[in-house]
């Protein structure tokens, strides 16, 4: 799969073992980043709230970030349903070693595609609904 986010949902801050979790490639995250950048989240590194997900460490997302989480992964999910079986999303601009330049092909399945992030949209529903807690572990 590639490099990967993992999302865990936790009872509690301080709990260390998940009741749910999902894992969504980074392609997957990458292509959706702006809109998973307006998420309220903490950073227990630095321990600061800030919007959006760290890509280089980990995540918490508490209430209010769980339900938009929730929102846009149903959103997205949406989206995605409406795509042929197969499709292929525009993905980072890349240089080869002569320094040609050209956009990465994403290649997904759909059903696939809409069960990950409807996967990802149930956990922050429950997280929500529950006061439950987001880890997002980076990539």
């Amino acid at each position: 799969m590639g490099l990967t986010h993992e999302f865990f949902l936790l009872r509690s801050e301080s709990d260390d073992e998940p009741v749910e979790q999902v894992v969504l490639s980074d392609n997957l995250v990458l292509y959706i980043w702006d809109s998973l950048r307006w998420i309220p989240a903490f950073n227990p590194s630095t321990k600061e709230n800030h919007v959006g997900l760290n890509y280089h460490g980990i995540t918490l997302i508490r209430h209010k970030g769980a339900n938009l989480l929730k929102d846009i992964c149903l959103s997205s999910s949406h989206l995605f349903s409406l795509a042929p079986s197969t499709l292929q999303l525009t993905g980072d601009f890349v240089m080869d070693e002569n320094g040609n330049g050209r956009y990465e092909k994403l290649n997904f399945t759909r059903d696939d595609l809409t069960k990950t992030l409807t996967t990802l949209a149930a956990i922050a529903d429950r997280a929500f609904l529950e006061n439950y807690f987001i880890v997002h572990h980076d990539i």
